[in-house]
């Protein structure tokens, strides 16, 4: 099982490709894309009400189950970046 928390610390994992982003100031940390992401690319934050981690961005399958069980996705919560190698382009002859 991977775990960023080591004694007590919190340690975030960075990486070149920001992917997956939380706007702090609308996250009330309610944990839930926590719970439901199947990639665990999220921990939640050690502090009670504070946005989750975004602890293995590189991991993220961009399926967007963190962003339909948001209850604040509307209002700006969390946002998925896909990276433009797997955005799909489609060429009209």
């Amino acid at each position: 099982m991977k775990t960023p928390l080591t004694k007590g610390r919190v340690y975030m994992v960075r990486s070149p490709i920001t992917t997956v982003i939380i706007n702090e100031e609308v996250c009330k940390g309610c944990n839930i894309c926590v719970d439901i992401c199947p990639m665990d690319v999220f921990v939640a934050n050690p502090e009670k009400g504070k946005p989750p981690i975004v602890a293995y961005p590189d991991e993220c399958w961009f399926d967007g189950a963190c962003l339909m069980d948001c209850p604040l996705f509307e209002q700006g919560a969390i946002e998925i970046r896909t990276p433009l190698s797997m955005k799909v382009s489609v060429k009209r002859g």
